[in-house]
């Protein structure tokens, strides 16, 4: 079966990537199609010990990087929201009023963690998670799921080159951007904690 793009990510050609995983000394790297990424991070995120904090990182905006960007080599930048204290309900409650978007947003990169043990979920671009924690617990996730473990695994980066070329870009459902899921947080205690510069992975 052939590896689905989410609608903020187009690759010319995906050539042997399908979702899979793999394991290190820092828990587990992964990579998932369309058809079963909103899912697969939903189920993760429920294997997260309470309290848990939720995280969203969008492109600075124009005149933000006027003022960062002091030539033309820098790096483009990100603005970090955070939403800390949250209970498993509502973890979950967020992934079902705003998963689609999140995980079909191609320039955004969002996660969860717990407050209690540091884990963390953090989906970032071109289809790629890294869980930071317990690798014996997530993988079980993983093995529910149908997903296989696999120690050279191909990502979409893997596949990416001049004569191959790949685009992210921002979407919209039902109406929103991800720039509206901070908005509508905002009243729910979100906050922009910091600013990052971008990186390739």
């Amino acid at each position: 079966m052939g590896f689905e793009l989410v609608h903020g990510v187009y690759v010319a050609d995906t050539g042997d990537v399908h979702s899979a995983y793999s394991v290190d000394e820092n828990g587990i790297y992964a990579t998932f199609s369309a058809d079963v990424f909103e899912n697969a991070v939903s189920d993760l995120v429920a294997e997260l010990c309470e309290p848990v904090f939720f995280f969203v990182e969008t492109p600075c905006n124009a005149d933000e990087e006027k003022q960062l960007r002091k030539s033309k080599n820098d790096p483009y930048h990100y603005n970090v929201y955070y939403l800390d204290n949250c209970t498993a309900p509502v973890a979950k409650a967020i992934m079902k009023r705003y998963g689609e978007l999140l995980v079909n947003d191609g320039v955004s990169r969002f996660g969860f963690g717990s407050h209690e043990n540091g884990e963390e979920i953090y989906c970032r671009n071109y289809q790629t998670v890294s869980v930071y924690g317990d690798s014996a617990k997530y993988s079980k996730v993983m093995d529910r799921l149908g997903i296989s473990c696999e120690k050279d695994m191909l990502t979409l980066w893997d596949v990416l080159s001049d004569d191959n070329g790949g685009t992210c870009s921002t979407v919209e459902i039902n109406g929103e951007t991800v720039n509206d899921i901070v908005t509508n947080l905002e009243s729910e205690g979100m906050y922009l904690a910091d600013r990052v510069a971008e990186i390739g992975t």
